[in-house]
């Protein structure tokens, strides 16, 4: 399905276009618009289209601006101008600007149609050739010893000068303040390796200091340098984005871990190793989620709150157990029947994650909490489960600190989820001023002190849903209040919901509700 985005500040002519993209047969669907460039941007980065259709001309940001803009977060964005302007000076900026369509207005729907059709075998062209083998820009040996480098880079023993000494021979300049890890685990099913190999190699090809290395045939590492912490995050979440799209075709989920960052070259092999170990849990639990290490006790309490609980009679024991009974409990549960799956890694991480969340209620029901979420955050936050689960000593400690915790012989101080205030204060500030028609992705992540790519892949991902998503859902319940319990004209409402024209607020009502607000309004449901 090819995403169609279109920015044009003159009503009638967008909904004519938009019109024409929706009678269109085959693969085609319009994801949204805009009418200036400043805001399609923001709603861009949310829906991450295949296609943009854009005026020049525009307030606030204009044509060449927003397309100088977008394709430095889409590298894969295919752009169709339709514009009154016709002299060279606006043909020549377009081409320096890789727009790959140039139309005069007025545009027939037909010579529309045509143009977007061979976009989209263009876009199919470029999927072919990037799925077929071909060589590096380097030399066979060159490629050897880059491959050898990321090895030694990547599982250590190797010391920083000869390090260096071979990135100079390589021509790779890596040294900067901060470096950071992350490792992605692609599903592909069937499908040829090799095509996936050349669709990276291809998105990270223009990605300034980005060392890659594939780690086995379905798990990708890559490496980033930087002048500061801020700066690699950004990078990381925003390659990632790139990565997801590109690879959708041959592998639609993509499982990715963001190491800690590190201001040392010897200490991007410890960095790997972790990231590589949370990658293992974070796949079998949380498939195609991006999870900062940072994020490890958020990710404790998700599974927290879907696991399973203990063995009944184990629980038995346990509620009518005292502090001086947890030694007992704990040599029972490692020695006695059934103590050998213990040597299991993945066992112990489950077995710990089940006493966190015992740990959670009844720690919640001793302080009369009605709800156990916030507590959950903290607890998994304290109790690094998938450090602890690595050693089996460390295993069988932190599984008695647990146990001594569920017969309350500890009291506990634990610090806040990282994410989960930064989440409720955004969503406050979206219901605050969703009826702002200039609220976007960008003001909302400013507001929340995030990048906008770091925002909006931590919101979709607590959410289940886009940041787009989340705002449309607020803006048509309370269009439904509106016309179930007002006489005020649909012009008036799309305002007071924050749509300055009528149509699109018509057009989106339709679309996410199922019928046009009229229907609604004389008691129509969706069917």
């Amino acid at each position: 399905m090819y995403q169609i985005f279109v920015v044009e500040d003159e009503l009638l002519i967008r909904q004519s276009i938009r019109n024409t993209i929706e009678m269109m047969q085959g693969p085609f669907s319009f994801c949204g618009e805009a009418s200036d460039g400043e805001m399609a941007l923001s709603i861009m980065q949310d829906l991450m289209p295949d296609i943009l259709v854009t005026d020049i001309r525009m307030p606030f940001l204009d044509g060449f601006g927003l397309i100088r803009h977008a394709k430095s977060i889409m590298p894969w964005l295919k752009v169709i101008i339709i514009s009154g302007y016709g002299d060279f000076e606006y043909a020549r900026r377009a081409i320096t600007l890789g727009v790959d369509q140039y139309l005069l207005k007025p545009v027939r729907s037909a010579e529309l149609i045509r143009v977007i059709r061979e976009t989209a075998g263009q876009i199919e062209k470029e999927k072919a050739a990037k799925a077929l083998p071909a060589g590096f820009d380097e030399t066979d040996v060159q490629n050897a010893l880059r491959k050898h480098f990321m090895q030694q880079l990547l599982y250590g023993g190797t010391g920083t000068d000869v390090l260096l000494e071979q990135a100079g021979t390589l021509k790779l300049d890596i040294v900067r303040p901060c470096y950071q890890v992350c490792v992605c685990q692609f599903e592909t099913g069937d499908q040829d390796h090799g095509q996936l190999y050349s669709i990276v190699r291809n998105a990270l090809r223009d990605a300034d200091q980005v060392l890659h290395y594939f780690n086995a045939a379905d798990q990708l590492t890559f490496v980033l340098c930087a002048d500061s912490e801020e700066d690699l995050n950004e990078q990381a979440y925003r390659i990632l984005q790139i990565l997801k799209h590109e690879v959708k075709d041959v592998s639609p989920v993509v499982t990715a871990v963001i190491g800690d960052p590190v201001q040392r070259i010897g200490f991007i092999a410890g960095s790997h190793k972790a990231a590589v170990d949370l990658l293992k849990y974070v796949s079998g639990i949380m498939a195609g989620q991006i999870v900062h290490m940072g994020d490890a006790g958020q990710l404790t309490a998700d599974v927290i709150r879907f696991s399973g609980p203990l063995r009944k009679e184990f629980l038995q024991k346990l509620s009518a157990a005292s502090a001086s009974d947890v030694p007992a409990l704990l040599r029972d549960m490692l020695e006695g029947e059934g103590g050998e799956q213990y040597r299991s890694r993945l066992m112990r991480y489950y077995t710990l994650v089940s006493l966190l969340k015992t740990a959670v209620q009844s720690t919640a029901e001793r302080r009369d909490e009605k709800q156990d979420t916030d507590l959950a955050d903290r607890l998994s936050a304290k109790y690094d489960v998938f450090t602890a689960s690595i050693r089996y000593e460390t295993f069988r400690e932190t599984a008695g600190e647990l146990l001594r915790l569920i017969v309350g012989s500890r009291q506990i101080n634990v610090a806040g989820d990282k994410y989960a205030h930064v989440i409720a204060m955004a969503e406050a500030y979206v219901r605050e001023n969703y009826c702002d028609p200039n609220i976007s992705l960008i003001s909302v992540a400013k507001h929340a002190g995030m990048s906008a790519a770091h925002f909006s892949t931590v919101f979709s991902q607590h959410e289940g849903r886009t940041f787009i998503s989340y705002l449309t859902s607020l803006r048509m319940e309370r269009a439904k209040e509106l016309l179930t319990s007002t006489n005020a004209r649909l012009a008036d409402i799309a305002l007071e919901i924050g749509y300055n024209e009528p149509n699109y607020f018509s057009h989106v009502f339709r679309k996410t509700v199922g019928i046009t607000p009229k229907e609604y309004r004389n008691g129509g449901r969706p069917g």
